[in-house]
Parts: C-alpha cells; structure tokens; sequence
C-alpha cells in the first residue's frame, strides 16, 4: 500500500512539473510578443515629437529655415513677449499593449520635462528687461493601432503599424482644453478632428498610408476652437499658435492664431513649406496667458499633434 502510494505521488509530482512548464511556454511567448510590439511602436516615426521643441524663448512667429522674427506686441505698454519651450531629455515613455486576435492596440504615454522660457523685451530700444524661466511636465497619450500580417519565428517581423491617433498633450493640472480644430484650404475642408470630455481624439484613427496630405507652398486656413475655466484678466485668456515643419532650423515655423469676437475660436492662415521631407508634424498649441505674464503662474497648456507629408500631387 505504501509503495503504491509513493507511485501516485511520483506520478503527481512528474505532472505537475509537466503543467507548470507547459505554463511558461504559454507565457514566454506571450511576454515575448507584447515586447515585440512595444519595440516597432517606438521605433515607428509616428510617435516623434520632434518640433515641439522652441529651442529656447523665440518671437511669437518666426519664419521656416531662417527663423527671422516678427515682433507681435503684447498688452504689456511698451513690452515684446518672446517665450518658447526648451525640452530637457529624452521623454520617458510607457506603453500598454492590448492583442485580440490578428489586431493590437498599444497606448502610449509620454512624459516630457522641460523649460518654458519668458523675455521681455523694450520696444523703445529692444533692451532685455525681464525674463523667467518656469519648469514644466507635459504627460502625452496616443494609441497606435497593428495588425499581423504573417506568421515567423521573430514576431517583430509579423505585425506592422496601420492607423495611429493624434497625440494629445497637457501640462500637469492643465485645465485647458481645444475642442476642435479644422485645416481647409480655399473653402475646401482637408481635415478636421474633435474632442470631448472622455479624450474621444484618442479613438480618431488615421491610416498609415493616408494620413493628411499637403500640397507644397499653399495657404491653410486653421480654426481651433478652444476652452478655458479660469482665463488670465486680459482677453482673450489664451495663446494659441499652429507649429508645423521638422524642428526648428528645418522647415520649422510657428505662428500666431488670433480671436478678434473673444469667443473662444481663434483663427489664421499659415503658408505652407516645399516638399522635401518625408514626414512633417503639427502642432496645435494652447497656451494660458497666465503662464506667460503671471511669474507666479505654472505653466498650463494643452496641444494636439499629429503627422502631415507635403507632396505635389
């Protein structure tokens, strides 16, 4: 009776050991494959924020490749603003993969630290007068969405990007908000995206092969319609600027949208750049005046940004 008992236990003992190693077998492979795709999310140019980046205090626009200035005066008497942002380091990133079936979903977050740079300069004789530096930390979000496409041994080589979201950035305790922004050209909608409440821009997929399209050297008409609970005295309470190009020294501009009826729609014409690169960002960027003539102000802000080409046809 005892051997036969000490039989049963061997025969539990060697099938266990066979279902926990059946186990991770199962998991390997599936850890295996969610770090696979982590890898060709990152590595896929989508998710770049490169533009972002002012370099440092800048006049409110500043023209592509040469960056020359065009003085914008602020209501400060006889004071100029120049104020830009100069990241510092490398954004730290997470992703969280969701796979169901030949379809995965990764979300990624990013979490991007830096300096918004203030000037104030003296009309009268273009003196610095003043300036102030504010830390910042923006934590950004974009879902990139993958499909398998064919079955081998190296899964990085199985699956491939087809649509991704823009990516949605705020400051920490921001509480502004852009609720739409439209792109046309001579009455011509080429583009136009929404936001609500529940972040629904983060479900608004663009495919990977047709995503927007400008033509070389047109002018775009951008209308960003905006919200702000707790606006800065002098209306309208925000900033809010169009960025687009590589980064700046290449094809990099930036300019200035207005809101001449203070509701809270801000519009403008940008000029588009020539063709020459393969892939060009936007940036649609809010920005509350607090942070700019506040010094006590945190920075707050909130943009959008999204990947464009230009091409002739």
């Amino acid at each position: 009776m005892r051997r036969l008992k000490m039989v049963l236990l061997m025969m539990l003992a060697v099938i266990l050991v066979f279902y926990l190693a059946s186990c991770e077998n199962v998991a390997g492979p599936n850890d295996e494959l969610i770090d696979a795709i982590k890898d060709i999310v990152l590595a896929d140019s989508v998710v770049m924020l490169d533009g972002f980046d002012d370099g440092g205090a800048a006049d409110t626009d500043y023209e592509q490749g040469l960056a020359k200035a065009v003085l914008d005066t602020f209501p400060l008497d006889y004071f100029a603003v120049r104020f830009g942002r100069r990241i510092t380091g490398k954004p730290e990133r997470d992703v969280v993969v969701e796979i169901s079936g030949d379809t995965a979903v990764a979300e990624i977050t990013s979490t991007i630290y830096g300096k918004f740079i203030i000037h104030y300069v003296d009309t009268t004789n273009h003196v610095l007068r003043d300036s102030v530096i504010k830390d910042f930390t923006v934590v950004t979000k974009q879902r990139i969405k993958l499909y398998k496409y064919r079955n081998t041994r190296n899964p990085k080589r199985n699956w491939k990007v087809v649509a991704f979201t823009p990516i949605l950035g705020r400051t920490e305790g921001s509480d502004l908000e852009i609720l739409s922004v439209c792109v046309d050209h001579n009455g011509e909608e080429i583009f136009s995206i929404q936001n609500d409440s529940t972040d629904s821009i983060l479900n608004f997929y663009m495919g990977r092969e047709t995503f927007v399209n400008f033509r070389p050297n047109v002018t775009l008409h951008v209308k960003m319609s905006v919200a702000n609970p707790t606006p800065f005295v002098y209306e309208p309470g925000e900033v809010a600027l169009v960025h687009y190009g590589v980064r700046r020294g290449i094809m990099k501009a930036r300019r200035r949208l207005t809101d001449p009826e203070n509701d809270d729609v801000f519009e403008g014409l940008v000029r588009m750049h020539g063709h020459g690169s393969h892939m060009c960002r936007t940036f649609f960027d809010l920005i509350d005046m607090a942070t700019i003539f506040d010094k006590d102000a945190p920075v707050n802000s909130t943009f959008w940004a999204l990947p464009y080409r230009v091409r002739r046809h």
